[in-house]
């Protein structure tokens, strides 16, 4: 025990808490790629017309291929997360949920890669679609691809899943560890989980008001790693 009562960090344990600092800054890397960049991008061909030395076919192309690269980071993320938490499975069987959770969201991810290829493929419809407004995505999705559109929402929920297990997992470290950094990155991943229903919901049927949703959500990918990662040190080099 350490001298704040907290449990010592053995080194199976810190192997799994060196663990759970890799897959976060692996799922910073992954929503800088995958979400933050092609957001910013519509978001300055939206207010700027002609700002981007590309044209409207071509941006859905470049962004897409960077959803790919985010979806494969963030797949890799969720699997690191899972060897982190299988570390603490012998002391607290209720990680097996998280780590079950995580191997869902893995296979989420690999879903989402058929309606990313089909928006790469239809990028001349959907760029028409979508007419310079990022919201217009989801609808845009569907009218092109109407199956894609079916197989994005799946594999959204089984992300959603995944992100629930890292929920779990980080939460039940936090107490173990009573590491309140911990505690802030479970609940930012928790908000942001939140932040992505509205969005999904968008791939079903129409929704108004997505514009906020979708900018707020960079802000989260980048915060809830980053705050995760620190707190994962910070229970490495408590004293024991």
């Amino acid at each position: 025990m350490s001298a704040l009562g907290t449990p010592a960090v053995d080194g199976e344990h810190s192997k799994g808490l060196h663990r759970l600092a890799t897959g976060s800054t692996v799922g910073l890397a992954a929503g800088v790629v995958g979400l933050v960049v092609p957001v910013t991008l519509l978001v300055v061909q939206s207010e700027s017309p002609g700002a981007l030395p590309l044209s409207p076919s071509q941006l859905i192309q470049v962004t897409a291929v960077l959803a790919i690269a985010g979806a494969l980071l963030l797949a890799v993320s969720l699997i690191i997360y899972r060897m982190g938490f299988a570390a603490f499975r012998k002391v607290d069987r209720r990680f097996w949920s998280a780590s079950v959770l995580c191997m869902l969201g893995t296979v989420g991810l690999l879903l989402l890669v058929l309606p990313i290829v089909v928006a790469l493929t239809s990028s001349d419809s959907i760029a028409a679609c979508i007419q310079g407004s990022p919201t217009h995505a989801p609808a845009c999705l569907r009218s092109a691809a109407p199956l894609a559109g079916y197989v994005a929402v799946l594999g959204f929920w089984l992300l959603w899943l995944g992100g629930l297990g890292i929920v779990v997992g980080l939460s039940l470290v936090s107490v173990r560890y009573r590491q309140v950094w911990l505690t802030a990155g479970a609940a930012l991943y928790a908000i942001l989980l939140l932040g992505l229903i509205a969005p999904a919901l968008a791939l079903l049927f129409p929704i108004g008001g997505l514009a906020y949703a979708v900018l707020a959500l960079p802000v989260l990918v980048l915060v809830a790693p980053a705050v995760t990662s620190h707190g994962s040190h910070r229970a490495m080099s408590a004293p024991s």
